[in-house]
């Protein structure tokens, strides 16, 4: 019999289900099975061939059934239906995972083709607590040792949840240590191919000079880290002051969406923060526009960038997260557009934009939300990092080329991962876990 590259795929929805589905792992490796999480293997974020073939040969699927996790699955392109789909196909062995016993069924509109087989399996109730080690190895004794076997765990696991967390703190800082090990390497090349020109310059400037502005960057670097330590802000060296004036904007103009777990930008990104984190010459008058025409692979690399020199995860927001915003989070707004029933107190749309993006800096007279949040129907769509068709991700809000009833609260659209659009831009989250 071939071997098998994995034991055990997991599959699991980002959203409320990424925390369980790590630990899962980490507990399983731990205890000798080998175990593909697309978090680890994959940094595209996309349905691929990888996922496929991982899913083919892994003899078992584990499904994290976390809250609310079947209620896209009603839609033929979701991910984790597919992944479902696909393991009933290849006749799996399906363990479903019931986290802390939160798991909410599946609603109506889900196909009896996807919930029946789930159903028709006992769920596995995982205690993500001081039992957590206890509840992981009955299951593999009851559900995983039958179909593949006992494996030789390491002499070092973890057996309660508090303790796999650290272990996974620190191996997310040792993957990005790595990380910026390999951009240091890079760096380097570059810097020994321009060194004479370096060594000139560097010895040319007056001690005493370099130290004060050494020092000043110092200073402002450690009392930056300090305003935004509730943010866990831990600054890269070697920043400018132009960079660090950025993110401190950026985190000056978070609002807090859900108490002390989410934030959100009061602004639509724009092209000063873009250029402010990444370099590169722009026109200064643009600094206040919303940053477009740029694609979601090219956002994802600012983001990789923004959470190295930061060490907090900026994200894009799902769809659900950036309308629960939109709507005043807990106030529960319901009007029409984002902040008002009448789109013109609040957006810039097809009949008064004049056919142009206008800058996201809250001194256009429009209004915002009850969260303080600008420009979320109009302006710019905003891009979410949620599926909407296929290979097509969510764009949220309309634009100002969009008539009223295209720039309301529960406006979506769709938009490909490969396309750059002058009407397209985003916000940026914060989710209070991903620095837990």
């Amino acid at each position: 019999m071939a071997e098998h590259k994995y034991d055990i795929f997991i599959s699991y929805r980002r959203d409320g289900g990424r925390q369980f589905a790590r630990i899962l792992q980490l507990m399983l490796v731990q205890r000798g099975y080998r175990v593909f999480l697309d978090y680890d293997e994959l940094t595209d974020g996309i349905f691929s061939e990888k996922i496929v073939e991982a899913i083919k040969d892994a003899p078992m699927f584990m499904i994290v059934l976390s809250k609310g996790s079947m209620a896209r699955c009603a839609s033929e392109g979701d991910w984790v239906r597919r992944e479902i789909t696909l393991a009933i196909e290849e006749k799996k062995h399906i363990i479903p995972i019931n986290p802390d016993n939160e798991f909410d069924g599946f609603p109506e509109a889900v196909p009896s083709h996807i919930k029946d087989p789930i159903g028709m399996h006992q769920h596995s109730e995982i205690s993500f607590g001081q039992a957590l080690g206890a509840t992981i190895d009955l299951m593999i004794k009851n559900r995983i040792v039958p179909t593949l076997g006992e494996r030789n765990a390491k002499t070092n696991k973890d057996e309660d949840y508090e303790t796999a967390k650290e272990t996974l703190r620190k191996q997310d800082a040792h993957n990005r240590f790595m990380k910026m090990m390999g951009i240091a390497a890079a760096i380097a090349i570059i810097a020994i191919v321009a060194g004479t020109c370096f060594w000139f310059w560097k010895h040319q400037m007056a001690t005493e000079q370099q130290e004060t502005a050494l020092a000043a960057l110092d200073t402002q670097r450690k009392e930056l880290e300090k305003k935004h330590e509730s943010y866990h802000l831990v600054l890269s060296p070697g920043l400018t002051i132009n960079q660090m004036n950025t993110i401190d904007t950026i985190l000056v103009n978070m609002s807090e969406v859900k108490p002390d777990s989410l934030w959100i930008s009061q602004f639509e990104f724009t092209a000063g923060q873009w250029y402010g984190i990444l370099g590169g010459e722009y026109d200064e008058k643009q600094k206040f526009m919303p940053m477009t025409g740029v694609s979601y692979g090219e956002i994802c690399m600012m983001l990789d960038s923004l959470r190295n020199i930061t060490n907090i995860y900026f994200d894009l927001p799902s769809a659900d997260e950036w309308e629960y915003a939109a709507r005043g989070g807990e106030n529960h707004e319901n009007t029409l557009y984002v902040g008002s029933d009448n789109a013109d107190a609040v957006a810039w749309y097809k009949d008064n934009s004049g056919g142009q993006v206008h800058p996201s800096d809250g001194q256009q007279g429009k209004e915002p939300n009850m969260l303080d949040l600008f420009d979320m129907s109009g302006n710019v769509s905003e891009l979410c990092n949620t599926p909407f068709d296929g290979t097509l991700f969510t764009v949220c809000g309309g634009n100002y080329t969009s008539p009223a009833d295209k720039v309301t609260t529960s406006s979506r659209a769709g938009f490909s991962t490969d396309a750059k659009d002058k009407t397209v831009g985003f916000r940026l989250v914060i989710r209070k876990y991903e620095f837990n």
